[in-house]
C-alpha cells in the first residue's frame, strides 16, 4: 500500500506539473476556438438543408420542454444541480489522481468536496465546461444503438433535455463570487471558458446531427477556422 500510495503521489504531481505547463497555451488555444466556433455555427446555418433535421427537431423538442417546466416550476438552483457540480469536481479530480475524501450535499442546494492532493485548474474549472448529464445521455445513447441497433426518438428528446439543464444549470453557477475561479485564476477562466463551452455544446449539437460523423465534421470545422485566424493573426503581427 506504501508503494502504491506514493506512485500515486507522483503520478499525481507529474500531471499537476504538465498541467501547469500548458495552462496559458491552453488558454490561447481557446481564444481562437472561440471566433473558430462561432464561424464553424455560421457554417452550419450556410449547410441547413444538409442537416439531419429529424434529429435535430426531436433534440430542440426536449430542450424546449426542460425550458418550459425550468421556467415555471423550478425556478431555483437545487440539489441535484449542486451534486452534479461536485461529482463533476469528483470525476476530474480522480482522472487526475487526486483520490476523492469526501462529497456532501445540502437538501438546500449547498455542498462540497475534499480531495487528497494539491489539485490544478482542471479540477477547479471542470463543472462550468463540462456538461456531465448530456454527455452521460451521450454514452446512454450509444449503448441503446447498440443494443436495439438503432437510435429512438426519444432519446434525442433526452438529449435536449440534458442540455437545456446543463446550460441552466451553468448559468446560474457562472458568477465572479465563485471560489473556484480564484483558483483556476479569473484571467484564465474569462479567456477559457467561452471556447471549451463551445467545443462541449458542438460535440453535443454534431453527434445529435450526424453521430460520430457529425464530431468528425465539427472539429475539422474549428481547426480549419482555427488554423485561417491564427494564420491572419499572425500576418498582421508581422505587419
Amino acid at each position: 500500500m506504501f508503494f502504491i500510495g506514493r506512485s500515486l503521489s507522483k503520478g499525481r504531481y507529474y500531471i499537476n506539473c504538465f498541467l501547469e505547463l500548458i495552462k496559458w497555451p491552453v488558454a490561447v488555444a481557446m481564444l481562437l476556438v472561440f471566433p473558430a466556433a462561432l464561424q464553424s455555427f455560421q457554417r452550419y446555418y450556410v449547410i441547413r438543408n444538409q442537416l439531419n433535421w429529424h434529429n435535430l427537431i426531436y433534440f430542440g423538442i426536449g430542450i424546449g420542454f426542460f425550458a418550459v417546466v425550468r421556467v415555471c416550476f423550478i425556478m431555483r438552483r437545487g440539489a441535484a444541480e449542486t451534486m452534479e457540480h461536485e461529482i463533476t469536481h469528483s470525476l476530474f479530480a480522480m482522472m487526475t489522481l487526486h483520490p476523492v475524501r469526501h462529497l456532501e450535499v445540502s437538501d438546500t442546494g449547498g455542498g462540497f468536496m475534499t480531495f487528497s492532493g494539491k489539485g490544478n485548474w482542471l479540477i477547479a474549472i471542470a463543472p462550468y465546461f463540462f456538461p456531465l448529464t448530456a454527455f452521460t445521455m451521450i454514452f446512454l445513447s450509444i449503448a441503446v444503438n447498440r443494443i436495439i441497433g438503432y437510435t429512438p426518438d426519444w432519446v434525442f428528446i433526452g438529449l435536449g433535455v440534458a442540455v437545456c439543464y446543463n446550460l441552466f444549470s451553468f448559468a446560474e453557477q457562472l458568477h465572479p463570487h465563485q471560489t473556484d475561479f480564484k483558483v483556476a485564476g479569473y484571467l484564465f477562466t474569462i479567456l477559457f471558458l467561452p471556447g471549451a463551452n463551445c467545443l462541449a455544446f458542438g460535440t453535443i449539437f454534431a453527434f445529435v446531427e450526424r453521430g460520430f460523423n457529425g464530431i468528425v465534421f465539427f472539429y475539422r470545422l474549428i481547426y480549419y477556422y482555427s488554423r485561417q485566424d491564427f494564420f491572419v493573426l499572425l500576418d498582421y503581427f508581422k505587419g
